[in-house]
């Protein structure tokens, strides 16, 4: 659940502001619904659903001296289905990739413009409906497509970025043509206090391609429409706490860094979001009890029963099997620790299984009665397993590896 709030007064024509001369006046609040169902395979489904009250001082459809007035109601439905590429693609450590294909449908109030406003607009080549983008629907579907990027630099950092691309399908009632839009973000996240405190920011970018209208009907050809597209910079510092896996808390402000429209558009103030997210588990257990290790009876002194873990053992080395996912913080601490050991230490060797998608299947191959992360195997050169580590136990590895001979001698 997101709930936004901002305004609208300051009138812009290219990329400079000039005189509200028509007093336009426009506040806005955005309370949006979102509901997400994830699958054990990356794949994902999305529902957005807007209710937007738009508040103006003018008709902000053109006319002079219009009441002030105020509309409301629910806006266009978003679908979204999301495929996670990270498992397929084998991507490295702590990085994520995901696509997104999807739709709007028109479902919101479209309030079209009629000919004697249209008129109006051309002759005076005002604001108008360049603000268009305000109203509670659009009149008309569109398609979408995404693709999401994120790097878990370390277990405090995250890099991430998106690319959206929006394509109107068809007119609206009144003959007006939205234009292609173009929307991207990139930004980092910093765990300032773990899981109570995260600060990101992020530097966020939209372009709204030129629009057409009818201004002479709509079975009359199309122009290009005097006060319609442009693009915007935005920079959006925001906090955010996660007390508990189910539930997380964040608050955003967005700054307007750049504006620069088509013909004479009002522009949006300073924006304010403060955002509520809830989860629910089915199947898969959330990672608050994954973190608590139920550790089954390890068969020390045997090599792998599992040929895959068995491929990654080093010859004439301690090899250590270290089993992570990106949702593991004790995992991404851990990362940098066993490389630092194994670069103080020529006989001891690091392998890594990724378990971040893994189902039921995956755990009870691998990890059978294993019931969360961190996991370490420690296999001594002879290729047996000398400790299995869970837990708080993986943290206090160095304890558990084989000293090293004093005449041990790697193989070529």
């Amino acid at each position: 659940m997101i709930y936004l709030t901002s305004s609208a007064d300051r009138l812009f024509e290219g990329s400079g502001e000039i005189e509200n001369y028509l007093n336009l006046h426009i506040k806005m609040q955005l309370l949006t619904a979102t509901a997400s169902l994830d699958s054990p395979f990356g794949l994902g489904v999305t529902a957005i659903l807007p209710y937007l009250d738009l508040w103006h001082e003018q008709n902000f459809r053109g006319v002079n001296g219009g009441e002030p007035r105020s509309d409301r109601g629910v806006g266009d439905l978003e679908l979204r289905l999301r495929q996670d590429l990270t498992a397929i693609m084998d991507l490295p450590k702590g990085l994520r990739w995901g696509v997104t294909l999807g739709g709007v449908l028109p479902t919101g109030v479209y309030l079209p413009a009629s000919t004697e406003q249209q008129s109006f607009l051309v002759g005076a080549g005002t604001a108008d409906t360049g603000s268009r983008e305000l109203n509670i629907g659009r009149g008309v579907g569109w398609l979408i497509a995404d693709s999401d990027l994120s790097w878990s630099a370390s277990s405090d950092l995250m890099l991430y970025g998106n690319a959206q691309g929006r394509l109107p399908l068809g007119e609206a009632v009144d003959g007006f043509g939205w234009g292609t839009e173009v929307r991207g973000s990139a930004g980092a996240r910093y765990a300032v206090i773990e899981k109570w405190l995260n600060f990101s920011v992020s530097l966020d970018y939209q372009r709204r391609g030129e629009a057409t209208w009818r201004p002479f009907g709509v079975q009359e050809p199309a122009a290009p429409f005097p006060n319609g597209g442009g693009q915007s910079w935005y920079v959006t510092p925001s906090l955010s706490t996660q007390p508990w896996e189910w539930l997380g808390l964040s608050v955003s402000y967005r700054q307007n860094v750049l504006d620069e429209v088509v013909g004479q558009q009002l522009v949006q103030n300073p924006a304010l979001f403060v955002a509520m997210s809830g989860s629910l588990s089915f199947g898969r257990k959330p990672e608050a009890e994954l973190a608590r290790p139920v550790v089954a009876p390890a068969v020390l002194g045997l090599p792998p029963q599992v040929p895959e873990i068995a491929a990654l053992l080093v010859a004439g080395k301690v090899t250590i099997v270290d089993y992570w996912a990106t949702w593991c913080a004790p995992c991404l601490k851990l990362g940098p620790r066993l490389d630092q050991f194994a670069a103080a230490r020529s006989d001891v060797a690091i392998a890594r299984v990724e378990a971040s998608d893994w189902g039921k299947e995956e755990w009870t191959k691998f990890l059978p009665g294993i019931a969360g992360l961190p996991v370490l195997d420690v296999f001594g050169a002879d290729g047996k397993l000398k400790a299995r580590l869970v837990g708080e136990e993986a943290e206090r590895f160095e304890g558990a590896i084989p000293a090293p001979l004093a005449d041990a001698v790697t193989p070529s």
